[in-house]
Parts: C-alpha cells; sequence; structure tokens
C-alpha cells in the first residue's frame, strides 16, 4: 500500500511539473527597448515666492498671502504647502493664477493650522 502510493505522488509530480513546463511554453518572451526623451522644461519666474501669514485669536493660520506671483504664470496652478518639522505637510492649497498674476490669498488648508508649527512654506506651479 506504501509502495502504491509513493508512485501514484510521483505520478501526481511529474504530471505537475510536465503541466507547468507546458503552460510556461506558451509565454511570448520579447521586451520592448528602453528609449529616454528629451523635454524643454521653462519656469514662469517664480524661483523666488514669498508669502506671509494671518492667524486668528486662537493662532491658527487663516490665510496665506504669495505677493508677486510672475504674470508668465497666468492660467497655471499654484500650489501652497505650509511645512512643519521634519519637512511634515501640515496643509496645503491650490489656485489658479490670474492673468497678470501679481499676489494671491489662499484660505482653505484641509486642516487647521497652528501658527506655531508652521515653519516654512512649500511652492509649486504646474501647468501647460
Amino acid at each position: 500500500m506504501k509502495l502504491l502510493t509513493k508512485i501514484l505522488g510521483t505520478a501526481l509530480l511529474i504530471g505537475a511539473i510536465f503541466t507547468a513546463c507546458a503552460a510556461a511554453a506558451t509565454l511570448v518572451f520579447s521586451s520592448q527597448p528602453l528609449a529616454a526623451g528629451n523635454a524643454t522644461v521653462s519656469s514662469c519666474g517664480v524661483a523666488s515666492l514669498s508669502a506671509t501669514r494671518a492667524v486668528n485669536n486662537a493662532g491658527n493660520i487663516t490665510s496665506v498671502v504669495v505677493s508677486s506671483v510672475p504674470a508668465a504664470c497666468a492660467g497655471e496652478t499654484l500650489t501652497v504647502t505650509l511645512v512643519g518639522s521634519g519637512n511634515a505637510s501640515l496643509g496645503s492649497a491650490s489656485a489658479a493664477v490670474p492673468a497678470g498674476g501679481g499676489p494671491m490669498t489662499f484660505t482653505s488648508f484641509g486642516a487647521t493650522v497652528s501658527g506655531t508649527n508652521l515653519l516654512s512654506y512649500g511652492f509649486a506651479v504646474v501647468g501647460s
């Protein structure tokens, strides 16, 4: 009986191996070449943006004003990120840059942010 069990187990194992090999034989091995491209990346002149914040009586940030957004950024999206310790994002807000640029005011950051936790601002402009 034990011999029959060993023979049957070996036969099933060999059958499983042949089935796996047959299935693998149907796979197509091909590759596509990897290529790199070149794209021109231009800035609309946001290298030196600055911002000021306003806080309420509880010490929470109520608004952030980004002054002097360049007119060349008109139509693009400006995102302001409030940054705390460890470079952690405390909240962010985005808006389209108006024609002519100029100052932009942000008032909703997705969370209540304490002015004492704010260490810096992060700016990103995304557009066409």
